[in-house]
């Protein structure tokens, strides 16, 4: 005898709903570290996943103030994060120049590197934890409405 599992109902709405509110609540917050400029925070973000994400996965990075140090952080070249953060040009070098007038990115060998130190600053730290709790709310708010990850 064939059993079938039952078809999981469509919540496709919803999560899209969920994942929506939550995105622009974080994107609100963490403008704030930058002055409210939310245009800001996505290049500095797609700057800092693009030197980073080869170390996903890696456990010695996994707790709030274990930061990856500087030569493990991958410089990107602005072509990188164009393409990461399509953007008009002129506007992505605007907000280029500005983190690196700010320090809050650095040139390397002629690309762009978000450096250790920013991370260590108060500020920083404290939006990576607002960052983790609305992720948790989303996950939350996620399962509430019929979505899985598959546990």
């Amino acid at each position: 005898m064939t059993t079938f599992s039952p078809v999981p109902a469509d919540t496709r709405r919803a999560v899209v709903r969920i994942v929506a509110t939550e995105m622009t609540k974080i994107s609100r917050a963490m403008a704030r570290v930058h002055g409210d400029d939310v245009i800001e925070y996505f290049v500095f973000t797609a700057l800092w996943v693009l030197n980073s994400s080869h170390l996903i996965g890696d456990q010695r990075y996994v707790q709030l103030k274990s930061i990856p140090p500087d030569v493990l952080r991958k410089p990107a070249s602005i072509e990188e994060l164009r393409a990461a953060l399509p953007m008009p040009a002129d506007i992505l070098q605007t907000y280029v120049k500005r983190l690196l007038e700010k320090g809050l990115a650095e040139e390397v060998s002629g690309k762009l590197v978000v450096p250790t130190a920013v991370f260590t600053q108060p500020e920083m730290l404290q939006g990576t934890s607002e960052l983790y709790e609305s992720v948790v709310q989303m996950v939350t708010s996620m399962r509430a409405a019929g979505f899985s990850f598959g546990d």
